[in-house]
């Protein structure tokens, strides 16, 4: 009874703490050399909350901005498509690149690295060794007691009398770091680790009437281990205790396990070599804060704000010796909202659901449509923003920029190759001043969106919208309206008043896109896309824009990681009007945007991107003079 006693009131810790215990011990800590040749615990466990991953089949590469579908995979964590360009900044510097991998700088999740580690991130040389090829640092600590400090044998009275409890009571059976194999040294502290699981597993026995199982034999054997080994015992309850403190306070601080806190810091620098206007040198920057929650886990609430200091250069404000305002060619894509003040302002707030295996509803509260990241990857599947080219145009097709607002979308897999989107945006919800999600602006979309294979994609848009007067432009609807992000000012304004008519006018139009890429090989990829929009101003007469863009991308070029690009196109140009109405007349002379840029991956949260953009005949207008940027882009992901 007295042994009996003395072990239940023993200091025991529990079988779950054992193996978190095993973890926190360092050798070099308690100065005792460990040459077994037994696996490296794994790590202690992080408590951060870890949202569901969506797995797809490989892919070679993709041009600039690669992102996964989620409703081409059989679950529906809505949250990916955020944490695909925001949430984990992970380099993939792998030999072989994949569509979903190609120029990963900020935004794909568990990229691999050149070195594959441990789950530790810690290199074990000696984890595959016998024991006779590992060998001890004598000059990690000074052994101050042999009796207290030396190692265990296999020869060892200890070692047979622990050996044979385990055997008999299985109370190491699948131990999870596996380091009791019966044939090779302990430490004192792994061997007090097992002990301990068998004291335990013992007195489990006892607590459940089954004592008769233990024999006195067992008991004097723990009572004498017990004893010899008490100090590591009480060690490791120490060790236990702190843990538990750790845990509780990571739990009590973290920002919440349902909810994470990402975002994207963009800084330019635009130098202009030539162009008509004020062409002055300027910083710009962007900065974008995305809260994204789970509730379900295959749910996602996606809140977003930006702010930037990101004006627009008066340039070539001409066409056919008119003043018709500002061009936004060659714009950065840092102008975001295109607020100056660096004021914050809603980008997004979405709630995205999966019903089923083959639909996913993305209810809008608010959303700039081209700047949302959740929304515009469901319709654009290689869409990554601020780690390709650096212009807005080059970034995303023009179409995208046509409107925005409140509403839904709803994207179904037809087949695994196929996927349909349909798609209504109305006025934002807080414009009371409009005419509210009905009855103002909206756009309503179809899409199909086709990737038979990793190495092609395909996709064609039809897009339908209304805009009262004055409201039409490349801006996302948003309230400042202007001259838009991107495209000749004519392209933004033919609708206002005094441009082309004295009276501003509600247009109708009907847009539709055409765009895909193609991987020649694993370092090639070409893609682009053209857009025309077919305009009517109501009551006066029909307009045609066109844009469009072929863009090259070099994975890896130079470096792993690292991107270079070519983009050669036309920002929206206003190419016809047709009107029995008296206007003066405009030149629609053919302007390029052209643009090479080269992204360098400094860290996996820090890239640099140099870039030369030529915009010819700006405006649409041969006789301004061209338009030549100098950009150096910083990107910041966290």
């Amino acid at each position: 009874m007295f042994l009996l006693k003395k072990l239940l009131t023993s200091p025991i810790v529990t079988v779950a703490a054992i193996a978190t215990s095993v973890i926190s011990i360092n050798p070099s800590q308690a100065t005792i050399i460990d040459s077994s040749t037994a696996p490296q615990a794994t790590p202690t466990p992080t408590f951060n909350h870890q949202e569901p991953q969506i797995t797809t089949e490989s892919h070679l590469i993709k041009p600039q901005i690669p992102v996964i579908n989620p409703v081409t995979t059989k679950t529906f964590p809505a949250a990916v498509n955020f944490f695909n360009q925001f949430a984990q900044t992970s380099l993939n510097t792998s030999s072989s690149l994949n569509l979903a991998d190609t120029s990963q700088v900020e935004w794909l999740p568990n990229s691999s690295a050149p070195v594959n580690f441990y789950s530790d991130n810690n290199v074990k040389p000696n984890y595959n060794f016998d024991e006779e090829n590992s060998s001890a640092d004598e000059s990690l600590g000074q052994i101050n007691s042999v009796a207290q400090f030396s190692d265990v044998q296999p020869t060892d009275w200890a070692f047979g009398a622990l050996q044979s409890l385990v055997e008999r009571y299985g109370c190491i059976a699948g131990y999870p770091n596996a380091t009791f194999r019966g044939n090779r040294a302990l430490t004192r502290y792994e061997f007090a680790a097992g002990l301990n699981t068998c004291l335990d597993r013992i007195n489990e026995l006892i607590a459940t009437a089954t004592n008769d199982l233990v024999t006195k034999e067992d008991l004097v054997s723990l009572k004498r281990l017990q004893d010899e080994f008490s100090a590591e015992l009480t060690t490791l309850r120490g060790r236990v205790d702190t843990l538990e403190a750790q845990t509780a306070e990571i739990e009590a601080n973290q920002f919440s396990t349902t909810t994470k806190l990402l975002g994207n810091l963009r800084v330019q620098t635009n130098a202009y070599f030539s162009g008509d206007g004020n062409p002055q040198a300027n910083v710009q920057y962007n900065l974008f804060l995305g809260l994204l929650t789970s509730f379900t886990g295959r749910d996602s609430l996606f809140t977003a704000i930006g702010a930037t200091s990101s004006a627009f250069p008066e340039l070539a404000t001409n066409n056919n010796s008119r003043d018709v305002g500002s061009t936004r060619e060659g714009a950065s894509d840092t102008t975001g909202s295109g607020d100056t003040l660096n004021t914050f302002r809603i980008l997004g707030l979405e709630y995205q659901f999966p019903i089923g295996e083959n639909l996913l509803i993305n209810v809008v509260a608010a959303n700039r449509y081209r700047f949302s990241p959740v929304l515009l990857s469901q319709f654009l599947p290689y869409y990554r923003i601020g780690s390709g080219p650096t212009s807005a145009f080059a970034e995303a097709p023009p179409i995208y920029l046509v409107g925005g607002g409140a509403g839904i979308a709803a994207s179904y897999k037809v087949v695994d190759s196929t996927v349909l989107t349909l798609t209504y945006l109305g006025t934002f919800a807080n414009e009371s001043q409009a005419g509210g999600l009905f009855n103002g602006d909206y756009v309503a979309a179809a899409q199909i969106n086709y990737n038979p294979n990793p190495g092609f994609f395909l996709q064609l848009l039809y897009q339908h919208g209304y805009f009262n007067p004055g409201n039409f432009g490349f801006n996302n609807g948003q309230v400042f309206r202007g001259n838009g992000f991107v495209g000749t000012a004519l392209a933004n304004r033919f609708d206002d008043a005094g441009v082309l008519f004295d009276e501003a006018s509600a247009v109708s139009s009907n847009a539709y896109q055409i765009g895909g890429y193609f991987a020649i090989s694993p370092k090639v990829v070409i893609g682009g896309w053209a857009n025309l929009i077919q305009a009517r101003l109501l009551g006066k007469g029909d307009a045609d824009i066109w844009t469009y863009s072929v863009q090259a991308a070099f994975p890896d070029l130079f470096k792993k990681g690292n991107q270079g690009g070519l983009v050669v196109g036309m920002e929206p140009t206003l190419t016809g009007l047709r009107t029995d109405i008296p206007y003066p007349k405009f030149k629609n002379d053919t302007s390029l945007h052209i643009e090479a840029y080269y992204r360098h991956q400094l860290s996996d949260q820090i890239s640099i991107t140099p870039s030369l953009t030529w915009i010819t005949a700006p405006n649409q207008d041969a006789n301004n003079e061209d338009i030549i940027i100098g950009g150096f882009r910083t990107t910041f992901s966290f």
